[in-house]
């Protein structure tokens, strides 16, 4: 004797396979980034530097990293030490993007407001800051000067009650 399926479980099947194709064309589509983060992926490795944070002059070691598929880049800055600190670089309504996740507590957004060929600038979001008030100390730019393959520069600029406090430059060269 046959069995027959039902017409609900027919339809179940179908509607589970309907799903799972819409979700494989979804996934398989390549993702399309700024030129501003295919630049930024050049930066992938580790990298060295020295500069004053408050402290007098330090060295520092600074990773980068292609996380989520290719759709974010995730840099360390001072692993392992007391001030370490982590930034996640992603695409954003079509355009580079930033949330600083920093030593003092707090995770600005920044968006990219300038760019040349071997530069970007990171401003404060005016729409989404992601602090609690705009007035707390704060990380409200960050500077990327690709110097040569091997070496760069970041300028990180640090506000409080609204104003500039501070800005450490930092002069990188590739270590791996």
């Amino acid at each position: 004797m046959k069995k027959m399926l039902s017409p609900i479980v027919i339809a179940v099947f179908v509607l589970a396979f309907s799903a799972s194709a819409l979700a494989g064309e979804k996934m398989g589509a390549p993702v399309v980034h700024s030129k501003e983060f295919d630049r930024l992926k050049e930066l992938v490795g580790v990298w060295e530097g020295k500069a004053d944070m408050g402290k007098g002059p330090e060295q520092f070691k600074i990773t980068y990293e292609l996380t989520s598929a290719g759709n974010a880049i995730v840099e360390k800055f001072a692993a392992g030490q007391p001030h370490e600190m982590v930034t996640v670089y992603y695409d954003y309504n079509g355009k580079l993007a930033m949330t600083h996740y920093c030593s003092i507590g707090n995770q600005p957004h920044m968006e990219v407001t300038n760019s040349g060929d071997n530069t970007l600038l990171f401003v404060l979001s005016e729409k989404a800051p992601n602090l609690v008030s705009p007035t707390e100390m704060h990380m409200h730019a960050h500077g990327i000067a690709m110097d040569a393959k091997n070496s760069m520069t970041q300028t990180w600029t640090l506000y409080d009650k609204g104003a500039r406090v501070n800005e450490s430059v930092i002069k990188m060269t590739r270590a791996l």
